[in-house]
């Protein structure tokens, strides 16, 4: 049989199964329809050269999947390098920037860390002495 022929037969006896469960993994009825029909693509792509595979239902399910995640990181990336152009293009007088040294004050002096680790700690991840100074105000070696 022509793998272009087994594609169309899957994509008539299984698409409804296929979305179903990308579907339910996605919990995005829109975005599995499109994945699916990305992979079928894909299969028409790959199959006439590989061959058709020994379960093509789960081939095309995996290849649904794998788009999915390919589209949320880009996404994801795409979200991170718009915040950071807007951070760019923003005046600097309008941005805050919190003050998060009392939470890392408070961090440094957690009680799973060791109590003669905790001032030099501070005086680093805080104040941002170096090694040379806090040794040399501790009375110590580096």
């Amino acid at each position: 049989m022509d793998e272009s022929a087994s594609v169309e037969r899957i994509a008539r006896d299984a698409y409804g199964k296929i979305v179903a469960i990308v579907a339910r993994s996605c919990r995005d009825l829109h975005a599995a329809e499109d994945a699916v029909a990305d992979s079928l693509a894909k299969a028409l792509q790959i199959w006439p050269r590989d061959g058709v595979p020994a379960n093509p239902e789960a081939w095309l399910v995996t290849a649904a999947r794998r788009r999915l995640v390919d589209l949320q990181r880009r996404d994801a990336r795409r979200k991170e390098v718009g915040d950071f152009d807007r951070l760019l293009a923003a005046d600097p007088a309008d941005l805050s920037i919190p003050d998060e040294r009392l939470q890392l004050l408070f961090t440094c002096a957690h009680p799973a860390i060791d109590p003669a680790a905790r001032t030099p700690l501070v005086l680093r991840a805080v104040l941002g002495l170096d090694l040379e100074r806090i040794a040399s105000a501790l009375l110590v070696s580096p």
